[in-house]
């Protein structure tokens, strides 16, 4: 053995992005809290992780309206390759999600796919738009990888 140490300087910047392989983690996640709890503990959980995870996101929201959610959901869909058609109008965001890039990652990698799998986006968009003083839907038929997502401020009775 070498008494050498080799030092690496990495940046992330450096590496192909790789958030894709969370979702397969993610899956067996809800699979397992749904089998073991339940899935209003689930949901809660996923909310949970939605607060503590996204609080710039939220603080963002808060300060600069629905334009903070357009600029943070294009900049996922461009780093994840996925593709999605965005309108703005009338203090209302609408997010038609036309090829989801973690289900497509799911599937042609065949990994766990749990039909429950899209409550991810539900729970957290729920957690961070209450949070920041709006609302949300997402019309979704699981697995098919596309949905309609909608925000818009609270009371404004937008959907």
């Amino acid at each position: 053995m070498s008494d050498k140490i080799k030092v690496l300087d990495c940046k992330q910047y450096d590496n192909e992005y790789l958030h894709k392989d969370f979702h397969g983690a993610l899956c067996y996640a809800i699979k397992y809290l749904d089998e073991k709890y339940g899935p209003d503990t689930t949901s809660e959980y996923l909310e949970q992780v939605g607060r503590a995870t996204f609080t710039p996101l939220i603080e963002e929201l808060k300060k600069d309206g629905l334009i903070a959610l357009e600029r943070h959901f294009k900049r996922i869909f461009k780093l994840e390759a996925g593709h999605a058609e965005f309108e703005l109008q009338n203090g209302q965001l609408t997010i038609t999600v036309l090829k989801c890039p973690a289900i497509l990652h799911l599937l042609t990698t065949k990994q766990l796919f749990t039909e429950r799998y899209c409550q991810t986006t539900v729970n957290i968009n729920k957690a961070i738009c209450e949070a920041a003083g709006f609302e949300c839907s997402c019309d979704y038929k699981p697995s098919e990888g596309c949905c309609v997502q909608r925000f818009w401020r609270k009371g404004e009775n937008k959907k």
